[in-house]
């Protein structure tokens, strides 16, 4: 195996493009692969690999060393491999082992066409499976906790080994649900560590039979694995096995960033393969940072090397040095001190730092600082700091973001949707933005022995609130319900996203785009996911486009950059709690509580949780490119000499100041700051309220049904539009795919930001705020490229045709966007609602004029005929008009009037479907 120490910013992707353009002279692309840790990340390195393949062919590309020329055989044919390496595998390490998989799929026994599922629904699958087991076997809850954790443990051996009495008894129960789990996937579905252990069982059968082994061999040559650093025991054995076979491994990482242990990641399986393998020359230019950044890691880099050397040992810490012509690069730490508890120092040092942001905001854009953070306990602080002081600002995943008051005010509307008594979620529902009842009146709500009853009574406004959500709950998919709880006014005429301010709005958002790519079925789903979130540092949405600070856990900033990086708290403890179990990485070895080797386990676990602590350190300190700030607060001794150790026990804090000496180093700038000569910290100003922007039409009642689903007009499935091709031409969807590229998610994010600009009546000079919005930043960088290429031509010809076919703007008398709808319908045998939402209504002279945007790749105006006759009859429910339909075709720029009398005939049709349904 070759091995390659790539320190943070030194190019590692870049140097694994050489070496995988390298090995295309020995080998055809198909059988090389290359494995990354991420789906978008594989989509970059593929693109990468293909545009230098293009820059050969074209004679532009410059090597930057002798080890970056091509070789000749690759110089030849490179306009031709530039074409055949979007056939190579090019993957996720998940997706590498199951293409494996599907390739000898028949050895083991499986079917080639499983569906892979992601770690949380196969978690929560197999936790369904553990809560039925102690239900049917009268054993307690906590049992089913427990070997939910034990599941989720898999990874760090091919086969667990119970050392002791409980542990045996935890075994035998924990197989039993893994039984019961396994039924349940039937073999057509394989979680994340099922195709790990599968990849396992197949290479080792491999090395018992030749047959096999050649046949592996035949189709894999090498493969070049990326972020080696992050793999588990179980994967390092199955790239190890892989290389007993005779396939070539060749891996690249970083031990000093190695921070992932609770999700199993174990930076022994990276120091394994440097004692075993080959070293490469490893990567020592920072094409990140500046000089004083790079003077400053170097540092501490040593620092760590010679006192805590089972963190990272100098054999994996080359000095690095600065890029030719880096800017010099600021390194400072603000140290706020002072006698008082370090509770009543924290508020100062978050106002300072809030501070600092303000005079760097004066260089640069608030997108591009970030503030990391150890612990999510230190967000709140923080989030009320930067308030005070008007900082934009959004917290990107974590606990951090998973505990925000806006998330949480829609997890617990949702949680009274499924159960309006469960009186701890209705007590937060009815303090919030959705009701807004005085404690009073919650207090007596709450202490009835009837809380809906006592509701209706107290707040029929709210307890009718309540009622429309448990009737929403009911038809909606999850991601539909939290859509229309977002929107949907609620309180003095306004919806939830109005009252809140921007960044709060941000934030909702992201939590829309996570629901949106997971496709939830069930909406107790969602809610568990959401409130296992809280308790895991996952990033799990996009932070959008938002000009706002990033704050990131600092294990969610892997990977990440910015020019300027504060590190806040950083002399906060970090809790000390105990684990049912503990299990050995590698041996599979595991003890329970009560078993003789469970303090010893736990011993050595809680020994790597502090040497990762240094790993982690060092990830935060890489961030920045050009501006750090190490920001912390301490106690004084009450003799103003020293510092109080009882905070520093395992914390960041105490290495900085005590252990090394930061204080001295002549790469950093030190301030400190006496909590008594310091401003007292400014308190945040109450939020601006939001004037209602609500047509006083849309409040006009509803009368309730007796029977009250909500039927959606597109869910009609002669009604309903076939999916949009991406392209007419059969190849190019295929070719896109190989590229990375989702073509249901490229058309999908087309006709939101479409119909997003429209809505918004942006012009092209707007163009760049439509690319930052939530829906592109999400997206990899092939499929950014052909939504913005397609969007933009669909929004030219809208534009075109403003003015033209169209009236422009400024000759309608009214105009709405985006305009919401409810149609109630009774016949002897339907009783429902009927929602949706009007791309456009507007008034020119005395004609209104209903038009419908489509971004469809073929004229097929008979599909929406009963849509938009819905739409008319709303409207003419409601005002009093009837408007003229059309729809509105933006690929083809045709406007397409539909007649009134096919619009009636289409909804008599759709109406006698429902009545069928």
């Amino acid at each position: 195996m070759k091995v390659r120490i790539a320190s943070a910013g030194t190019g590692k992707t870049y140097a694994l493009t050489s070496r995988f353009t390298a090995a295309l002279a020995e080998h055809p692309p198909y059988r090389l692969a290359a494995v990354t840790f991420t789906r978008s990340a594989a989509a970059e390195l593929k693109a990468r690999l293909r545009e230098r393949l293009l820059a050969i062919a074209e004679g532009r590309f410059k090597p930057s060393g002798a080890e970056d020329v091509p070789p000749e055989a690759v110089v030849r044919r490179a306009g031709a491999l530039a074409t055949e390496v979007l056939g190579a595998t090019v993957t996720t390490i998940h997706g590498f082992f199951a293409e494996l998989l599907r390739q000898n799929a028949l050895a083991l026994g499986l079917e080639p066409d499983f569906l892979r599922i992601d770690a949380s629904e196969a978690q929560q699958i197999f936790a369904e499976e553990a809560r039925a087991y102690v239900y049917l076997n009268e054993e307690t809850d906590e049992l089913a906790e427990v070997l939910g954790r034990l599941f989720a443990k898999r990874s760090l051996a091919a086969e667990l080994r119970p050392q002791g009495a409980a542990a045996e008894a935890l075994w035998t129960h924990f197989r039993a649900v893994l039984e019961r789990y396994a039924r349940r996937l039937g073999g057509e579905a394989l979680g994340p560590s099922d195709i790990e252990l599968h990849a396992w069982r197949l290479l080792e059968r491999a090395g018992r039979e030749e047959a096999l082994a050649a046949r592996i061999r035949s189709r894999l040559a090498r493969v070049f694995v990326d972020e080696y650093q992050d793999t588990s025991p179980l994967q390092g054995r199955v790239f190890a096995a892989l290389e007993a076979l005779g396939v070539e491994v060749e891996v690249v990482g970083d031990p000093k960033q190695s921070i992932y242990a609770f999700r199993n990641a174990d930076v022994e399986v990276f120091r394994e393969a440097m004692r075993r393998g080959e070293p490469l020359p490893p990567l020592v230019t920072s094409w990140r940072h500046d000089r004083a950044l790079v003077r400053f890691l170097n540092r501490y880099v040593d620092w760590v090397a010679d006192e805590r050397p089972e963190a990272f040992a100098r054999t994996e810490a080359p000095p690095v040095e600065a890029r030719p012509g880096a800017g010099p690069g600021r390194v400072r730490l603000q140290l706020v001190q002072g006698e008082a508890r370090q509770d009543a120092l924290r508020p100062y040092e978050a106002d300072q730092l809030a501070r600092w942001l303000l005079e760097q905001h004066a260089e640069h854009a608030w997108r591009e600082m970030a503030v990391l953070v150890r612990s999510h306990s230190s967000v709140p602080l923080l989030a009320r700091a930067l308030s005070a002081h008007g900082v934009p600002h959004v917290v990107v995943g974590g606990r951090g973001f998973y505990d925000l008051i806006e998330v949480r005010d829609l997890v617990h509307a949702a949680r009274v949707a499924l159960d309006p008594r469960g009186r701890f979620s209705l007590a937060a529902f009815l303090r919030g933005p959705f009701a807004g009842l005085d404690l009073a009146r919650v207090e007596r709500v709450l202490e009835a022995e009837d809380p809906l009853a006592e509701l209706e009574r107290a707040a029929p406004e709210v307890a009718e609130r309540v009622d429309r959500l448990s009737r929403w709950v009911q038809t909606l998919r999850p991601l539909d319900f939290f859509e229309r709880m977002v929107r949907t006014p609620f309180l003095d005429g306004e919806s939830y996203l109005e009252r809140l301010e921007p960044p709060a709005r941000a934030n909702v958002d992201q939590l829309l785009f996570r629901l949106a790519s997971r496709r939830y079925g069930r909406l107790e789903f969602l809610l568990r996911d959401l409130e296992e979130l809280r308790g895991s540092d996952e990033a799990g949405v996009p932070e959008g486009g938002f000009d706002a600070v990033r704050i990131y856990t600092m294990h969610g900033s892997k990977g990440l950059e910015w020019p300027v990086v504060a590190v806040f708290d950083l002399n906060r403890g970090q809790p000390d709690g105990a684990e049912p179990f503990y299990v050995r990485p590698g041996s599979g070895e595991f003890a329970a509580e009560a078993d003789p080797d469970y303090a010893r386990f736990a011993a050595e676990w809680k020994e790597r949780e502090r040497q990762e602590a240094y790993r982690l350190l060092y990830v935060a300190l890489s961030r920045p490119r050009s501006r750090l700030l190490l920001s912390l607060s301490v106690q004084l001794k009450p003799d103003g000499e020293g510092l109080r150790p009882k905070f520093w026990r395992r914390t960041l804090g105490r290495t900085l100041i005590e252990e090394m000496n930061l204080v001295a180093w002549d790469a950093l700038e030190v301030e400190r700051l006496d909590v008594e000569r310091l401003p007292a910290p400014k308190p945040a100003a109450a939020a601006p309220r939001r004037a209602a922007e609500v047509d006083e039409r849309l409040r006009a009642p509803v009368e309730p049904l007796a029977r009250p689903p909500v039927y959606s007009p597109s869910a009609l499935k002669a009604e309903r539009p076939a999916p949009p091709e991406l392209d007419d031409e059969g190849d190019v969807a295929v070719e896109l795919e190989e590229a990375g590229v989702d073509p249901g998610l490229v058309a999908r994010t087309v006709g939101i930001l479409v119909h997003y600009a429209i809505g918004q009546d942006w012009g092209p000079e707007r163009l760049a705020d439509l690319w930052n919005q939530e829906a592109v930043q999400r997206l990899t960088e092939p499929e950014r490229t052909r939504v913005q290429t397609e969007a933009a031509q669909r929004l030219e010809t809208y534009w075109r045709l403003l003015g033209a076919e169209l009236p422009a703007l400024a000759e309608r008398d009214e105009d709405y966007a985006e305009f919401p709808l409810l149609l109630p319908t009774r016949t002897p045998r339907l009783d429902t609602v009927w929602e949706g939402v009007i791309d456009r209504l507007y008034r020119v002279g005395d004609a209104w004029v209903l038009e419908d945007y489509k971004t469809d790749r073929e004229l097929h105006p008979e599909r929406y005929h009963f849509q938009l006759a819905l739409y008319r009859r709303a409207v003419a429910a409601a005002w009093g008009i009837e408007p003229a339909a059309r729809l509105v075709y933006l690929r083809f720029g045709e406007v397409v009037p539909l007649e009134a009398e096919l619009l009636e005939e289409a909804f008599e049709r759709g109406v006698a479907e429902a009545e069928q349904v």
